[in-house]
């Protein structure tokens, strides 16, 4: 009787340990080839009419690393006011080798001069930035919307 619980141990021990198996390997799904862009942050939270710099820091992935230009007249971030509805454009240098197909991330870092109050009679307005980028082959980002900034007089 004894010999028969010993196989039983020895049988379910043996079936125990071989529905172990080693877990699968984390495979990252990749980045995708249409630019992404999100808010990191945005500063001053009250800024000076015509006197200020708003500060924006943006992370961005591409899995092709066509983000960027060579040329400093291609303009590839664009920054909305919703108030008017007026878009700044700035330059973004090449973030990888032109021809190369590495995905790529990191933070820009934008600087909005001198921000304006569209009713000059308010003592204070609500901004918000809606910000996007394209890359090389045409492709926009999603349009990210920034949290509220108060500009004063």
């Amino acid at each position: 009787m004894r010999q028969l619980r010993n196989i039983y141990i020895f049988i379910l021990t043996g079936l125990a340990l071989s529905s172990c198996k080693e877990d699968a390997p984390v495979v990252n799904d990749p980045i995708s080839h249409i630019p992404s862009i999100e808010v990191r942050s945005i500063s001053p939270q009250v800024v000076t009419a015509f006197e200020d710099s708003i500060v924006l820091e943006l992370f961005y992935q591409d899995g092709n690393g066509d983000l960027g230009f060579s040329n400093p007249d291609s303009n590839s971030l664009f920054v909305v006011d919703t108030r008017i509805f007026t878009v700044e454009d700035f330059f973004v240098p090449m973030l990888a080798p032109e021809g190369s197909s590495v995905a790529i991330q990191g933070v820009l870092r934008v600087v909005l001069d001198r921000t304006i109050l569209v009713d000059p009679d308010a003592s204070e307005e609500q901004v918000q930035f809606q910000v996007f980028i394209r890359d090389r082959a045409g492709q926009y980002s999603d349009i990210v919307v920034t949290p509220f900034i108060t500009v004063v007089p």
